[in-house]
């Protein structure tokens, strides 16, 4: 159901992404930072169940995890910013179908970069725990 809604949601951000009207830009803005808010608590969620799961053994390894798990927040963290200031390039001369177009393109690229951001998060830790 939540990600019914997220979809649903999105469908309306990539109809609104570019378009003129200040309201839609406001609606498109709203459900970017609503997928940052997620992505952000989906990481914080990971980084405790990896420490639940697998506790440090001594102080250097708690506080080299804790200086990984902080640059992956302020990785993440630039990467929402980018994403933010970023829109899909909107020429004037483009049509209803052109700016929805590039309302999609905007939308799985911010998606895409999430998903490779969490992959390379998980790789970090797996190196991490390795050596």
């Amino acid at each position: 159901m939540k990600r019914l809604a997220i979809s649903a949601g999105m469908v309306l951000a990539s109809a609104c992404w570019g378009a003129d009207d200040p309201g839609a830009r406001v609606v498109q803005q709203q459900l970017l930072q609503r997928q940052q808010q997620q992505d952000a608590l989906q990481l914080r969620m990971q980084q405790q169940q990896r420490a639940a799961q697998s506790p440090p053994a001594d102080s250097r390894e708690k506080q080299v995890r804790e200086k990984l798990q902080l640059e992956q927040q302020q990785q993440q963290q630039a990467l929402h910013y980018r994403q933010g200031v970023e829109p899909p390039a909107v020429q004037p001369a483009d049509d209803e179908g052109t700016r929805r177009a590039k309302a999609e393109m905007g939308r799985v690229k911010a998606q895409r970069q999430s998903q490779e951001q969490v992959r390379r998060f998980d790789q970090e830790l797996q190196q991490e725990r390795t050596k």
